[in-house]
């Protein structure tokens, strides 16, 4: 199982046609993905912020939260990515589909969104064009549909 993630992890690094077949990703594989990068985000938060709160309940919360805001962000990429496969090959993915990838595509994207906001906030929007970027990239590979020639 870890193997997978792992694998996961790795294919979903570089944007390129073979980041394609994480869409038939295992449920394991994209969920533990997305825990890595909670724990990931939250460790970050933590040193850049600095809270002075109950340090354990502030990271329960703070991973939580960071969990929920990641899954609405991700489903709405998906969504993204079966509107742009409606259009690009005429050819929609299935949400069950789309899913696996919008993880696997917004991984780097979402943790360069969070270094940049912390770097300087202004940064937000410039992180939003690379995650649009990095998710759209791969899918002008996918094959277009042939139309038939009525004989």
């Amino acid at each position: 199982m870890l193997s997978t993630i792992l694998t996961f992890l790795q294919t979903s690094l570089v944007p390129s046609k073979r980041a394609l077949r994480l869409r038939l990703a295992p449920l394991h594989a994209y969920m533990g993905a997305t825990f890595i990068l909670t724990l990931v985000i939250t460790i970050l938060d933590f040193f850049v912020i600095r809270p002075d709160f109950f340090i354990p309940m502030w990271l329960f919360l703070h991973g939580f939260a960071i969990f929920f805001f990641y899954l609405i962000w991700v489903a709405l990429m998906a969504l993204y990515v079966q509107l742009f496969t409606k259009i690009y090959s005429k050819n929609k993915w299935a949400y069950r589909q789309a899913w696996p990838y919008a993880v696997a595509m917004t991984l780097i994207p979402t943790l360069l969104l969070v270094i940049f906001y912390h770097l300087n906030p202004d940064f937000l929007t410039l992180g939003f064009i690379i995650g649009l970027g990095y998710i759209s990239f791969p899918l002008t590979k996918v094959p277009q549909l042939k139309q038939r020639r009525a004989s």
